[in-house]
């Protein structure tokens, strides 16, 4: 095994026993169906210092972002976040760290109305790792639901949380990026308002250009993506060199933003969407037969960014 995937291929293949498990272990959440209107989703997300989180971070940063981006894998099945569990590894137990950490934390608990129901703590290096369970009485979304001819979208904009990474601390590029890395914004209510038609839909973790292919593994589809048309925030291309563009927007990831596809029909559904959430919707390519192609003033374009992968990070 050298990869993420290559373990998830592995776990793929033990036998699940309960019938109500609906979706198991490779999309954004698993779904169990306990009843006949309700079905749960479960995420788990561990956060380190160092691969999530630098030194510069404050605890209530931390607080927010580990919580932020489990209640982005929510978001991306079309589901409401209910309850969370939180496991800690503390260095020390230190009640003025603790009081800020959930600070943070309390920012999108009372946003979103989580209980915190559970957890554990232990002492050595930080790490954060926390369960999320999300409910939706109607359709869930996956990874597997794209059609041929959808169209593809992305939320917000993309980039800024790997324009912040690689620029130099201090500068005034890293001032500006820094919150796009530091406070994603889980799109929550889209992606209910997305569950009534969209097709398919994952949220920008680990780079647009591996995320991108797995929807389109899942679907057993190829996609089309204008580079170009890929949206990115006001002051992006004046801080962001041309050579690292690629890099930024289709390897990065740490956007937390949600990638969806939808009927060409829904283009007005979308467009309302955009305006109630006041946020930016962005068709950016179209879902295919088959094969992975990339285009950039209209021609094709070579990607070399394979995107995040712990295992294959030195």
């Amino acid at each position: 095994m050298n990869s993420e995937q290559d373990l998830i291929n592995y776990l793929k293949r033990f036998k699940t026993y309960d019938k109500k498990i609906i979706t198991g272990i490779g999309d954004d959440c698993s779904i169990i169906k306990f009843s006949s209107n309700k079905k749960y989703v479960f995420t788990t997300d561990t956060s380190l210092l160092g691969p999530h989180f630098s030194k510069d971070y404050s605890p209530e940063e931390i607080g927010y972002k580990t919580l932020a981006t489990n209640i982005s894998d929510i978001a991306s099945m079309g589901c409401t976040p209910l309850y969370a569990m939180y496991a800690l590894t503390l260095p020390k137990m230190s009640e003025a760290w603790i009081q800020k950490f959930f600070k943070g934390t309390k920012r999108l608990l009372d946003k979103y109305k989580i209980s915190i129901i559970g957890g554990d703590t232990t002492k050595g290096p930080l790490s954060v790792t926390i369960q999320l369970i999300g409910v939706q009485n109607k359709k869930i979304l996956t990874r597997g639901g794209a059609k041929l001819g959808d169209d593809i979208y992305v939320t917000g904009t993309i980039g800024g949380a790997r324009a912040a990474l690689i620029s130099k601390k201090q500068t005034e590029a890293y001032k500006y990026f820094r919150k796009y890395l530091v406070r994603p914004q889980p799109r929550v209510q889209i992606g209910l308002e997305l569950s009534r038609f969209a097709n398919s839909c994952i949220d920008v973790s680990d780079g647009l250009a591996k995320d991108l292919k797995n929807i389109s593994i899942a679907s057993k589809k190829g996609f089309e993506i204008h580079i170009d048309l890929i949206p990115t925030c006001p002051k992006f291309n004046n801080f962001v060199s041309d050579k690292k563009k690629e890099e930024c927007l289709l390897g990065g990831g740490e956007d937390y933003e949600l990638c969806f596809t939808a009927n060409k029909k829904y283009t007005n559904n979308i467009n309302n969407i955009s305006k109630l959430s006041k946020t930016k919707i962005t068709k950016i390519g179209t879902i295919t037969h088959s094969k992975y192609k990339f285009y950039e003033n209209k021609k094709l374009y070579t990607v070399k960014t394979r995107g995040y992968d712990h295992f294959q990070c030195k």
